[in-house]
């Protein structure tokens, strides 16, 4: 990358922690080698878990940018159309670093980083233990908690070596005596769904895609069973959302991340071949699945074996 311009580093729409994190985590690698024109910045607000680790690590949030018009982009933690910036079309997007299934059908960055793994910000952490760079405490702490939250404790199906060894050495600056009991921490951080209505429960953390012509959309909401989640609503609110505008499937996984097991909420015209592929009956709308928690290496692939 040659330019002379500033290169400006941002993750998804409706960004989750490892999204934020590892934009101001890539941002202090850069410049730690010297790179200053390299910023974090986000397209969207943060959630309750993102504003608790930076208020209590001491860390700005990136500063919220609308538009992108012109600028040089550094995608993390996405590369789906869907999840890249209003008006990405009109930037140059110069790097992706992320951890997702890959689509780059309509760009060609000059570098990319691409490893299925818990979270992007192993990827970033690894950076710098490859570089031999010390990353600053509160860094460190940012980045172990993204790690152990997109990896739900690096017990996710996701989860693989590279996560467990840069949360160890994040850990050595850190030290975090319990990793289970602080992620358990993050997760009840992160249950306040009781506070929001059954449209933005759905919204909050929602992916989409087209496979072979079919439009399905996947939400995950993790909680604790400290508050119980409406259902029924949800599946109400699912619907309506679908007579809005027609999808093949609709679901909504209720994540238990200290159970390791969802309730899936479905709607849509392919509940029969959702139940034909689960080998389970869908009843009212829901199907309790035990050991099913990611979205990426467990849902989504049930759906591309459907429409395949």
């Amino acid at each position: 990358m040659q330019t002379k311009e500033k290169i400006y580093i941002v993750g998804h729409k409706k960004p989750d922690l490892d999204a934020i994190a590892s934009a101001v985590g890539y941002e202090a690698f850069k410049h730690a080698l010297g790179h200053m024109k390299y910023e974090a910045i986000r397209c969207d607000r943060v959630n309750e878990l993102t504003k608790w680790v930076f208020k209590k690590y001491d860390v700005h949030l990136p500063r919220l940018v609308e538009d992108f018009c012109g600028m040089n982009l550094v995608l993390v933690d996405h590369t789906f159309v869907e999840s890249r910036p209003n008006g990405w079309e009109k930037t140059n997007i110069l790097e992706v670093i992320d951890h997702h299934d890959v689509k780059l059908e309509d760009i060609i960055p000059k570098s990319i980083t691409i490893r299925p793994c818990g979270s992007t910000c192993s990827l970033i952490t690894e950076m710098f233990f490859k570089s031999k760079i010390t990353v600053p405490k509160n860094i460190a702490y940012i980045l172990l908690s993204a790690i152990l939250d997109d990896s739900l404790g690096l017990k996710s199906p996701t989860t693989i070596k590279l996560d467990r060894d840069m949360v160890d050495w994040l850990n050595k600056i850190c030290k975090i005596e319990d990793l289970w009991e602080y992620s358990k921490k993050l997760f009840k951080i992160k249950d306040i769904w009781h506070r929001l209505t059954p449209r933005r429960i759905i919204e909050e953390d929602l992916r989409y895609t087209e496979i072979n012509g079919n439009w399905v959309s996947i939400s995950q909401v993790e909680h604790v069973n400290n508050e119980k989640l409406p259902e029924d609503e949800l599946i109400e609110e699912l619907k309506r959302i679908n007579k809005e505008e027609k999808f093949s499937t609709r679901l909504v996984m209720l994540t238990n991340p200290l159970e390791s097991s969802c309730t899936l909420l479905v709607v849509g015209k392919d509940i029969e071949k959702l139940e034909r592929e689960l080998n389970k009956e869908i009843i009212n709308n829901r199907v309790y699945l035990e050991g099913i928690v990611s979205r990426k290496k467990q849902v989504l692939p049930l759906l591309e074996r459907i429409y395949s």
